[in-house]
């Protein structure tokens, strides 16, 4: 289902949401909005795990230095960490900390049982690692529905993909 065709109910929001809605993706823009009126609202309520923001802001990171050197941002990163994030990481923070705030937007921790469970995901599912661990995340919560643009969560059996751009394979 299209992310903005959810109405209401409980969702686990992945990065790449996030992300598309922080670097305003103008392809997807308008539908990640529409969808956070409804969580601003209540009419959704959404997760956010720990992990997400990890991920979040490393990607963000990656990109921001990339648009400010024009240089592959892994050797800016290997070449002066700490000249990067001084210039970076605050904004970082800053747009981090403001979606936390929102509204019907709970964050949420990792737990030791989400090891085993992401375990058992990663040999279920053939997910990566990182994915096997949201998964074990929206299990442990009894979420059903994750928005995501990425199709290997369609392979989970007992979860539903809300996508912005990658229509699932079936």
């Amino acid at each position: 289902m299209k992310l903005d065709d959810v109405l209401t109910g409980v969702v686990y929001v992945d990065t790449n949401v996030w992300y598309m809605y922080l670097r305003t993706d103008p392809d997807s823009l308008g539908r990640i909005r529409l969808f956070l009126e409804r969580v601003i609202r209540g009419e959704i309520e959404a997760f956010v795990s720990v992990l997400v923001l990890d991920e979040l802001f490393y990607r963000l990171l990656l990109a921001r230095v990339k648009d400010a050197t024009g240089k592959n941002p892994l050797d800016v990163l290997r070449e002066n960490l700490t000249g990067a994030l001084r210039a970076h990481a605050g904004l970082i923070e800053d747009a981090l900390r403001k979606l936390m705030t929102l509204p019907h937007v709970n964050l949420v921790g990792i737990e030791t049982g989400d090891f085993d469970r992401m375990l058992e995901n990663i040999e279920a599912f053939a997910l990566l690692p990182r994915d096997a661990l949201h998964v074990a995340v929206t299990q442990r919560l009894g979420i059903d529905a994750i928005a995501s643009d990425d199709r290997d969560f369609d392979q989970v059996n007992g979860l539903v993909r809300h996508w912005v751009i990658n229509v699932p394979v079936e």
